[in-house]
């Protein structure tokens, strides 16, 4: 009995992990949950500060809309919370829920979770740095 349980174990581990259906990402999502931290001027003029800001605020974070998935890609855009809007292209894992994504200053690191998706990101252009994590649902 364990040398048939050794050798469907062993059975399994040779087939590769099939790729799971990706997570349809498409529409617009809205933040419900920010936790941010900036210093400097953010190219767009969405932030500006001397010093470390700090913020849990929601309303200052940025909210997305995916419009186009292929597969594991998307593509679409982000605002700003003074209507600043930049592009966004990202890629799911082969899991089909851990993705990566990328704007026209940042990148950052995602997961969906049932109706919601958790992202941390960083900025870092010249003058402006700022990491930060958010949660959003679909709109």
């Amino acid at each position: 009995m364990r040398k048939l349980i050794l050798a469907a174990i062993l059975a399994a581990a040779a087939f590769p992990a099939l790729a799971a259906e990706p997570f349809n990402i498409t529409g617009s999502w809205i933040p419900t949950y920010r936790a941010a931290a900036w210093v400097g001027t953010h190219p767009g003029g969405a932030y500006s500060s001397t010093k470390p800001t700090l913020s849990n605020d929601v309303a200052t974070a940025w909210s997305y809309t995916f419009d186009k998935q292929d597969g594991g890609a998307f593509a679409g855009f982000v605002v700003g919370p003074t209507g600043t809007k930049e592009a966004a292209v990202g890629a799911f894992h082969q899991d089909g829920r851990r993705f990566v994504l990328s704007t026209d200053y940042g990148s950052a690191a995602g997961e969906v979770n049932g109706d919601e998706i958790e992202l941390c990101w960083t900025d870092n252009v010249a003058n402006f740095n700022e990491a930060g994590c958010q949660t959003y649902k679909r709109k």
